[in-house]
């Protein structure tokens, strides 16, 4: 005889654990979700031909933050300008903040740059009207896509300004032709007690030359170049406007001659032709800082990838 109740589905394997299995397995699947997101938020750099070690994403952000919002003086080039106080409140000049205001081939697009200026018109609507690029992990070209994003997809933008921080050579591990013994014996400290102290200039008269750490470089030398762009006003897309201009070696430009209105929108009886010289010395003291660090995490990382191997021990984030 044939039944008219049909038969009872199995139970799937989550049904069948009990609750103490069903603890460790809420356990190990907020563990599995954490480590997924935290090797999102890594940006992996190549240390040589073979190993990569981890390296945070922030720490560049970091870096082009120290180089751009502070390095530039723009908030006090700002402040320190001979104009009514009713228009110097309308003006500000502020570090990385979230933008989404963009249209046409860009509506959806949402981008953090490096400086933002911002207008805060007479009906209280701001205005996004010039921004800072820099790049030292990006790419020449990343920097240009980010220009036309903001000058093409937003009209309140008047001018972008591109810095681009150019290492040579490229970035290669002074370890990779090394056993791991010849490091070793190099007598380097333990990784934590690495510190910017035992960074040395391999060219004292060079103070943007290689940096080295026992003999060893693990930055290359630096150089910087600045471009501005601004709007075609008639195919309305995104063009560089003068020369190039370097101001990395020392003896390189020293300042920019630009005017308020190539900021904000100010006229001449606003003050928008006066004078906003953008000066670079106090960006080469960044530079020089944020370069000795990023020697000491180099070196540092290197350091522990050769422990982990003598341990037979590796991060579950390793990539070989």
């Amino acid at each position: 005889m044939v039944s008219n109740h049909p038969a009872t589905p199995p139970k799937s394997p989550l049904e069948m654990l009990t609750p103490s299995d069903l603890t460790t397995y809420e356990a190990r699947l907020k563990e599995s979700i954490l480590a997924n997101k935290e090797r999102r938020e890594q940006k992996f750099i190549p240390f040589n031909s073979v190993e990569r070690v981890q390296m945070p994403a922030s720490y560049f952000r970091k870096l082009d933050e120290a180089i751009g919002y502070d390095g530039l003086d723009l908030r006090d080039a700002v402040a320190t300008q001979d104009l009514p106080s009713e228009v110097t409140r309308q003006m500000d000049v502020v570090g990385p903040q979230r933008v989404g205001a963009f249209t046409g081939a860009y509506d959806g697009s949402n981008k953090e740059p490096d400086v933002l200026f911002k207008y805060r018109g007479q009906d209280h609507k701001v205005l996004y009207t010039a921004v800072v690029e820099i790049g030292f992990a990006e790419t020449y070209k990343e920097l240009i896509d980010d220009v036309k994003l903001w000058i093409e997809g937003n009209r309140d933008i008047r001018t972008v300004i591109l810095i681009k921080v150019e290492e040579n050579p490229p970035y290669s591990s002074p370890a990779r032709k090394l056993e791991d013994d010849e490091v070793k014996d190099l007598g380097f400290p333990d990784p934590g007690d690495l510190d910017t102290s035992m960074v040395s200039l391999e060219d004292p008269n060079d103070s943007f030359g290689p940096l080295q750490i026992n003999n060893l470089a693990w930055v290359g030398k630096i150089g910087v170049f600045l471009e501005i762009w601004k709007r075609d006003p008639v195919s309305g897309e995104a063009k560089q406007q003068g020369t190039r201009s370097y101001f990395v070696p020392d003896n390189a430009t020293t300042e920019l001659d630009l005017k308020l209105s190539d900021f904000y929108p100010l006229d001449a009886t606003d003050g928008g032709n006066t004078r906003f010289p953008l000066t670079f010395n106090r960006l080469r003291l960044h530079l020089e800082a944020a370069r000795e660090e990023l020697a000491v995490e180099r070196c540092r990382g290197v350091l522990r990838e050769i422990a982990n191997r003598e341990d037979n021990v590796h991060d579950r984030d390793y990539i070989p």
